[in-house]
């Protein structure tokens, strides 16, 4: 508390520190009536459709179905040379439902025509509205598109409809993607009774609806796919057409994601230390490495492998070398896939030496054998963790790279490291820095002593 003199003499300014902590809202005044305490209960959305793990999973399937880029613009181009009017096509959804709500999708009456998926046993369908079909009839004969009520197509209706799905299986067929089965046109069913009758009631279904324009009209297209088409026309797991289509994916869509900012990392040596070691890590600590491919205390070249995040599906594998004081990397290929350090090792939990260190009557530890019976059990899971081995890595630097940066990598390429000769690297576990050191050698094997904890 301070006195401080006031401009009148004889007055005082008092000043003093106040407990914020300590204050409060105002009281009030006990006449006040009490706020009325307004009733809640948690918000549930309604009216949600329910969708089950496989709809989910037969919805991804239909991305190996989708035709490639480019596609659908000559599909366009093609109806319009046909039609003498502008057409568009654009996929509005995709809904994964049961075979036996074929109906709430099919039209009665309509046109539907029905596809061979390649030697599938399988159909698939599609349909095109009714209204839409008869205006499709009519410009194609050389009217002005005009719609003649929803009366069922005639045999020549039809007939002409059937040549305008033949006109355009021609031009998608070949936009399709490597490994899907080509479909041909395998008849037009009578309506949805001998559609279900040859599809079956078995298993899920994915119905894609695509605005479709024609000229001055417009209408629905269907295209309804059971499950066994969508699974026929999925590629294995582990096939080269599933990592050409993540790359293309990759650069379809890198710039969506060019915000966005992670660490490239040029790792060139590694450790496996236990989490108990781990956290016991101090200062002038050395850590003795399995293996080292380059050698920056010395300013000597070597390789590296660069990885991004986590980096359990691959690196780039890449020569380091010193120009102009500093440390550059060439890309030499690109290890895709590449399964991570093995975290089991031999662990031999039920070896005859394992069970030498355990009473077999008492079933615990020889130095627990005597102890109080709730010191045994009270011991918890966290005991546990020093068998953890970790993957330490070297890093011999790391730079800030972007996604859109990461899509345009290419083998060749040369990336500035921005670290010098004898400067210290890091140690990280799944990306994350634990430490940084300086590269020692003890008796023949090298290390890195700890000279700073992250």
């Amino acid at each position: 508390m301070s006195l401080e003199p006031d401009d009148e003499p004889g007055i005082y300014e008092r000043t003093m520190l106040v407990d914020t902590r300590k204050l409060g809202p105002p009281a009030k005044p006990a006449s006040a009536p009490a706020a009325p305490v307004v009733p809640w209960r948690p918000f549930v959305f309604t009216h949600l459709e329910k969708v089950s793990r496989a709809q989910g999973l037969l919805a991804e399937r239909l991305r190996w179905l989708t035709p490639n880029p480019g596609t659908l613009e000559t599909l366009c181009a093609r109806l319009k040379a046909l039609f003498d009017v502008d057409v568009r096509l654009t996929v509005e959804s995709a809904q994964a439902r049961p075979m036996t709500e074929l109906r709430r999708f099919l039209g009665d009456p309509s046109f539907l025509a029905v596809l061979a998926p390649g030697s599938l046993k399988g159909r698939v369908v599609l349909e095109i509205e009714l209204a839409l079909a008869h205006s499709a009839v009519d410009l194609l004969l050389g009217g002005a598109g005009e719609t003649v009520g929803l009366r069922p197509l005639t045999d020549i209706e039809e007939g002409v409809m059937g040549y305008v799905v033949l006109e355009a299986l021609k031009e998608l067929v070949p936009g399709l993607q490597p490994g899907v089965p080509r479909p041909r046109l395998d008849g037009v069913a009578r309506g949805v009774d001998e559609v279900s009758a040859r599809l079956g009631e078995d298993g899920p279904m994915l119905a894609v609806h695509l605005n479709a324009v024609l000229g001055t009209h417009r209408g629905i297209v269907r295209l309804v796919v059971p499950s066994a088409v969508l699974e026929a026309a999925e590629p294995e797991v582990a096939s080269a057409q599933r990592r050409e289509r993540r790359r293309a994916d990759m650069k379809a869509h890198g710039r969506r994601l060019s915000s966005l900012r992670d660490w490239l990392r040029a790792e060139i040596g590694v450790a496996e230390l236990s989490a108990q070691d781990l956290a016991s890590l101090r200062i002038k600590d050395v850590l003795l490495l399995d293996a080292l491919s380059a050698r920056p205390d010395r300013g000597e070249p070597g390789t590296a492998q660069l990885r991004l995040g986590l980096g359990r599906t691959g690196h780039l594998a890449a020569d380091v070398y010193l120009e102009n004081g500093r440390y550059r990397a060439r890309i030499t290929d690109v290890v895709p896939g590449e399964p991570g350090h093995s975290q089991g090792g031999d662990s031999g939990g039920g070896s005859e030496e394992n069970e030498d260190f355990t009473n077999p009557e008492l079933d615990v530890p020889p130095e627990l054998e005597g102890a109080a019976l709730d010191d045994a059990n009270n011991r918890d899971g966290s005991d546990l963790l020093s068998d953890l081995p970790l993957q330490v890595a070297v890093e011999l630097a790391r730079v800030p790279i972007t996604a859109e940066q990461v899509v345009g990598l290419r083998t060749g390429q040369v990336i500035e490291l921005r670290r010098g000769p004898g400067e210290p690297v890091d140690l990280s576990v799944n990306g994350k820095v634990v430490a940084r050191g300086e590269l020692v050698e003890v008796e023949g094997q090298l290390g890195v002593r700890i000279i700073n904890l992250g």
